[in-house]
């Protein structure tokens, strides 16, 4: 049942991406970095990570735009959009038509991400109907 644990973590802020990776890497996952939309979905193709943990504004796109991308690369590809404002009911509408798994409001807790990328990876591996 061991899923994969990586996770691709996309922010333009660099301490934030990178205390993001310390702790995630703590917590047994393996932990790539990207600052654009662009570089993330050369790594995404590269990489083929579990979780994309996502800003959901970047310099050169923006979240909803980067989940395109990626499911196109992966269908299974669990994303996660970090977002630092309140979202419209018909923005989240639209990031999880678009392919968002799940939505977290910085400032967060990181044991709950941690709790939220498990708890996705752990559904994701059952089989369908399981």
């Amino acid at each position: 049942m061991t899923a994969s644990k990586n996770i691709l973590v996309v922010d333009d802020d660099a301490k934030l991406g990178e205390g993001l990776c310390e702790v995630l890497e703590l917590e047994g996952f393996v932990c790539a970095r990207a600052a654009t939309a662009q570089e993330a979905v050369r790594l995404a193709a590269q990489l083929k990570p579990s979780v994309v943990l996502t800003d959901l504004q970047l310099p050169d796109s923006n979240g909803f735009q980067l989940c395109q991308s990626v499911k196109k690369i992966s269908r299974d590809t669990v994303i996660i959009m970090m977002t630092g404002r309140f979202l419209s009911t018909e923005e989240k509408t639209q990031g999880l038509q678009l392919g968002a798994d799940d939505y977290i409001t910085k400032p967060f807790d990181l044991r709950e991400l941690s709790a939220r990328i498990r708890s996705i990876l752990a559904r994701s591996a059952r089989p369908a109907g399981g």
